[in-house]
């Protein structure tokens, strides 16, 4: 077993900032980009969480992300927006991004921004959060390079493609975020960095058959979440993200996996104001009557409980709330990068 280190989320979130800052990022964006990849490993999500950081550097370092990007609306037009991310690091121009579709939302009831020329923005629950705790419905897509095989094909065409969903309640969201494919592509890196195998039904290798080696699956493909289902879902994130925002699809998406490569997808926000549809307490009510009786149904076997989106984090991050395991290479990794 790989040794690891315990440290608090207070301290892992300074010396991911201190990276950043080392590397040109100023002290405010430094601390958006450090908020959304701990939020992540606070979550249970160590696959978008700092594990990230020194891809992240590499493509600092490469030219491809730049540190001190200023985005700018290159479409205005009501409550519409396309934003140019000026190759920014993603979670910096993502923040943008909702900051303008809440303003949008709030004139126009919604507001749906497109981005270009951004790079990977980590976990997409921290923005559609962020919006469902200002009152609005949140959606957040974006498209990633390569790694999944369309339903019935072998070669990889489509990426992870995943997409988050939040709603306000009269506490905490409801909150999903999910990957079109079977798992999420970074967790097939870190089964490989662990050195270990991967369940069956996560991959295919190069060959199109079935397998359990993490360095197979990579080199051959993931499979998308519930067959033909996933895989038509992961198609329309392609074109929310890419074609929408006049960005790359399918096999022209570049710059998420390898970030040394200037990226060429995209991401999409929308925000709904539903106060504006049947009013803020009618719709909260709605919301609330629905997750009460989830939360009431009888469980099935295997099942304490039945939980609604959101819940499993939750009880994670109340679980990591005084400290995260972290690899201690990984750390050490970090920490020289400071």
């Amino acid at each position: 077993m790989r040794p690891t280190v315990l440290i608090q989320p207070i301290a892992l979130r300074k010396l991911t900032a201190s990276v950043f800052e080392h590397h040109g990022v100023s002290k405010e964006d430094a601390k958006i980009v450090s908020d959304v990849l701990v939020e992540a490993n606070l979550r249970g999500h160590d696959s978008h969480g700092v594990v990230r950081v020194p891809k992240w550097i590499e493509g600092i370092k490469a030219g491809a992300i730049n540190p001190a990007c200023q985005p700018s609306l290159i479409t205005n037009f009501g409550a519409i927006g396309v934003l140019d991310g000026d190759r920014g690091l993603g979670p910096v121009v993502a923040n943008r991004s909702i900051m303008l579709a809440m303003e949008k939302a709030r004139s126009f009831g919604l507001g749906a921004i497109s981005v270009c020329n951004s790079a990977h923005i980590g976990m997409l629950a921290w923005y559609a959060e962020k919006l469902a705790n200002a009152r609005f419905i949140g959606l957040v897509t974006t498209n990633t390079e390569p790694g999944v095989a369309p339903h019935g094909a072998v070669d990889k065409l489509l990426g992870t493609n995943p997409l988050a969903l939040a709603c306000p309640t009269r506490d905490r969201p409801i909150v999903l975020d999910m990957s079109t494919s079977v798992v999420a592509r970074g967790k097939i890196v870190l089964a490989q960095r662990a050195k270990k195998s991967i369940p069956e039904g996560w991959a295919i290798d190069a060959s199109g058959q079935a397998t359990t080696d993490p360095t197979e699956a990579l080199n051959g493909a993931l499979l998308p979440v519930g067959g033909p289902k996933g895989s038509g879902l992961s198609v329309f994130v392609d074109i929310l993200s890419g074609a929408l925002s006049g960005s790359e699809v399918g096999k022209g998406v570049a710059g998420t996996m390898n970030m040394s490569n200037r990226s060429t997808k995209g991401d999409f926000f929308l925000a709904i104001n539903p106060g504006v549809f049947v009013g803020d307490d009618k719709f909260t009510q709605k919301v609330e009557d629905l997750r009460t009786q989830i939360r009431a149904a009888r469980p099935a076997k295997g099942f304490d409980k039945v939980m609604v989106p959101g819940d499993f984090e939750h009880e994670e991050k109340a679980r990591r709330t005084k400290e995260i395991v972290i690899d201690e290479v990984l750390f050490r990794e970090i920490d020289s990068l400071a």
